[in-house]
């Protein structure tokens, strides 16, 4: 008799065991598209930092630079696409279905689109236009739906 056979089948049960368990893990919000945190969270732990990576543009970046610059494009990106769908947070809800926001969000779409571009063509100069056109709607943004972050920063 082989051995190893108790262990592989030890293995196989763990295996089943970890599986079933996730199973059981209610995953609805994420799998039906519900946002999970609030928009205030998302802009400050998420798309603030992304954000200044890209405005904070080296004049001759590394290779790791170039790659902290294309985490931060696409951090940005994601996010974007998740300030789309709203928050949990009181207003949120309101402000995605008002065209000056969506028109706001898209406008950070389209700059984090063109600063993904350009990162990925090692262009600066194409990066810091990128950055431009990525700070109107955030400036926007905040003094219309939010003019109190305004006066933090």
């Amino acid at each position: 008799m082989d051995r190893r056979r108790p262990l592989v089948g030890l293995a196989l049960a763990i295996v089943a065991a970890i599986f079933a368990a996730r199973a059981q893990t209610p995953a609805t919000a994420v799998a039906d598209g519900s946002p999970l945190v609030t928009i205030k969270e998302l802009m400050e732990k998420t798309i603030t930092p992304a954000t200044n990576t890209l405005w904070n543009v080296p004049e001759k970046p590394t290779d790791d630079e170039w790659a902290a610059l294309e985490e931060a494009a696409v951090t940005l990106l994601v996010a974007t696409n998740v300030t789309a769908l709203g928050g949990t947070g009181p207003k949120d809800g309101e402000w995605v279905k008002q065209p000056a926001w969506r028109a706001f969000n898209q406008t950070m779409l389209s700059a984090g689109t063109m600063a993904l571009a350009a990162i990925r063509a090692r262009d600066t100069t194409a990066l810091l236009s990128a950055g431009d056109v990525l700070y109107p709607p955030c400036e926007g943004c905040h003094l219309q739906f939010n003019p109190a972050v305004v006066g933090e920063q």
